[in-house]
């Protein structure tokens, strides 16, 4: 792993042999929680950008990574622009980390998650017409409900 310490907080990247997506882990000082970014450069206009998530620890940070990696269709990943998340990568210290906020899921259902404030955000979920205030948590909070709500709707669902 290398590490590039920064004014607000240390972006280190987690190499993963085999793998075509690259992969950083940064700690936001400011919310004492970790985000994994996920990167694949393919072709122009074909890039993926991920933002797989916000933890409390790097281990629970470990097995999100290894659980995109051996099923990625299992998880929690909010896509970002690739150019918002290779300009961050690029000037980390000048600019704010992409945040867990966005969408997550299907055209037919799906999480959203929005900023309340700079520690917060709301998650709604949406289906079927339909949508279910999940509530305000914090960051790490949001995305463990989430994975454990959308673990749990998987596997009631007859067609997923």
């Amino acid at each position: 792993m290398t590490g590039t310490g920064c004014a607000s907080g240390e972006l280190v990247e987690r190499k993963v042999q085999a793998s075509p997506w690259y992969f950083w882990q940064y700690f936001q000082p400011q919310t004492s929680c970790y985000y994994l970014y996920a990167l694949l450069e393919a072709e122009p206009q074909a890039d993926r950008a991920l933002h797989l998530g916000a933890f409390a620890e790097t281990g629970s940070l470990a097995a999100q990574l290894a659980r995109f990696l051996e099923e990625p269709q299992t998880t929690v990943a909010l896509e970002l622009a690739p150019d918002l998340l290779k300009g961050w990568l690029a000037a980390p210290a000048s600019q704010t980390a992409p945040r867990f906020t966005g969408q997550f899921g299907t055209p037919w259902s799906g999480y959203g998650i929005k900023p309340v404030d700079e520690q917060q955000v709301e998650v709604i979920y949406a289906a079927d017409r339909r949508h279910e205030w999940l509530g305000v948590f914090s960051e790490v909070e949001a995305f463990a409900y989430i994975e454990l709500d959308y673990d749990r709707r998987r596997r009631r669902c007859l067609i997923c």
